[in-house]
């Protein structure tokens, strides 16, 4: 019954985050005026324009890849990696790393276990 779960995220402004996500994460993108819509293969994330910098409130998601570190060493080489430059293991997945994205939210990557 279920198919398919989108987060939906806060972005301070929908041009920068396309253009964040296209040009740092290889993203595709589509600006909707306040809302914006960005895809990599099976992985979308939608996000909302937050006007209000007192109402910003960054969030976060998690995106399953086949290949973690690959991607790691692809982020790695762009200086996205977020607090620290290593890849740890966590419950949820055998190996995982995180980005921050230009409004703050905490991009997770992991492969399953």
């Amino acid at each position: 019954m279920l198919h398919k779960v989108v987060p939906i995220l806060p972005a301070n402004n929908i041009r920068a985050t396309i253009d964040f996500y296209e040009t740092k994460l290889g993203f595709t993108g589509v600006n909707l005026g306040n809302y914006a819509i960005v895809k990599s293969g099976f992985a979308e994330i939608h996000f909302f324009l937050i006007t209000d910098k007192n109402k910003m409130h960054p969030a976060s998601c998690f995106i399953y890849t086949d290949n973690v570190e690959d991607l790691f060493t692809v982020f790695a080489g762009k200086d996205l990696l977020y607090p620290t430059s290593e890849m740890g293991s966590m419950k949820f997945s055998n190996k995982e790393f995180t980005i921050k994205d230009n409004n703050g939210n905490i991009i997770r990557f992991g492969q399953q276990r």
